[in-house]
């Protein structure tokens, strides 16, 4: 990679109450926190998979960073899940947390949130002008290196962290859709030589899920994706995608290419750990109406967590997750169509009661 990148400029994170009225459905013991984060980062061009360029520098940034973690420290089970936020639909969601939320809870683990897109900024400052006065991201460019810098915080821990009286051991980048895009986009670009100062990985495992084959430009084009298989990235990734996201689709002028037409074989190198689960008869987008047609019924978020848990055992005890099959396909193109049984439903895949025994066609 050339000019590869260096860690990027922060200041210590800046706590803001947050309104209790206003809080998601979190455990008893579950609190949330907002901070700021202030530094300097880079923006970046070349492809995805590389080599990148630095093509500016010094770029000023304060962005917000939503914190949810156990109320008392001897609960907190040292590992970390950072979500850059999804703007699909213009405010920043949660989209991974509302899937693996109960998992994380249940495990004792900690969630960060983080703005990382200039239109995020401007939202939040609709929202309340007040409140999120000094937020400014002023390129999309910058997120990179603000994905770079929280895990940094994080897993350095001490004052500049909002987790500072909490010990991290494990830090992981993880999101869903839009947010799995960045997700796999940063893994593949920056996953690598994103270090500590004593040359450990600072992200323990990256999990995008549901992001089709698509990758963010690295000077941001939401508009132009591109498109390639996850190279090695020095640590495990585990990659899912329903059966919405293995075809794809085309309508008008765009096309979303299935994941399909960029799998990768499973790999056990010590360099290059990675795991595809294709989720037949699995929705883009579970019961959201309008996004991947009229909603399902199938239970997407199941899958999700059992596969966040396997990546936790293999970066974490190296216990190697199981294999899958992957989907069985009746096209096999930039937009695939997978071959289905005598009940419409999908062959291949992530083994499931929801197909070898089912209650519906999905």
């Amino acid at each position: 990679m050339s000019d590869s990148p260096g860690i990027p400029e922060t200041s210590a994170t800046q706590p803001r109450d947050w309104d209790e009225t206003s809080l998601p459905a979190l455990s008893a013991d579950y609190v949330e926190a907002e901070y700021l984060l202030s530094g300097l980062a880079s923006s970046y061009a070349g492809p995805v998979t590389g080599p990148i360029r630095r093509i500016s520098d010094r770029h000023r940034y304060v962005t917000r960073v939503l914190v949810r973690h156990p109320r008392q420290s001897a609960r907190f089970s040292g590992r970390v899940v950072i979500e850059p936020f999804n703007t699909t639909y213009g405010v920043d969601r949660d989209a991974l947390w509302s899937h693996v939320g109960a998992l994380l809870q249940a495990h004792g683990d900690a969630w960060i949130g983080i703005s990382e897109r200039a239109w995020s900024a401007a939202q939040l400052k609709q929202r309340d002008p007040q409140r999120y006065a000094d937020v400014d991201i002023p390129l999309d460019e910058l997120a990179w290196d603000l994905l770079r810098a929280i895990g940094t915080v994080v897993k350095g821990g001490g004052e500049h962290s909002p987790l500072q009286h909490l010990p991290v051991r494990y830090v992981y980048l993880g999101g869903y859709s839009q947010s799995a895009v960045d997700t796999a986009t940063f893994a593949a670009a920056f996953g690598a030589v994103t270090q500590t100062s004593d040359g450990l990985a600072v992200y323990d495992g990256f999990f995008p899920a549901s992001h089709a084959a698509s990758l963010t430009p690295l000077a941001v084009d939401l508009a132009r994706f591109e498109y390639a298989a996850m190279p090695a990235v020095g640590v495990p990734v585990i990659e899912v995608q329903p059966q919405s996201d293995v075809e794809g689709f085309s309508f008008a002028e765009f096309t979303n290419p299935g994941s399909a037409s960029m799998r990768r074989d499973d790999s056990d190198a010590p360099g290059d750990r990675f795991r595809l689960y294709e989720i037949a008869g699995a929705p883009h987008a579970a019961k959201i109406v309008g996004c991947d047609g009229n909603g399902s019924s199938f239970p997407t978020s199941a899958f999700i967590r059992a596969a966040l848990y396997q990546l936790f055992r293999w970066a974490e005890d190296d216990i190697a997750p199981p294999r899958a099959p992957r989907i069985v396909l009746e096209t096999d193109d930039v937009v695939s169509q997978a071959a289905v049984d005598r009940f419409g439903n999908a062959v291949g895949g992530v083994p499931s009661p929801f197909r070898e025994v089912p209650i519906a066609r999905y």
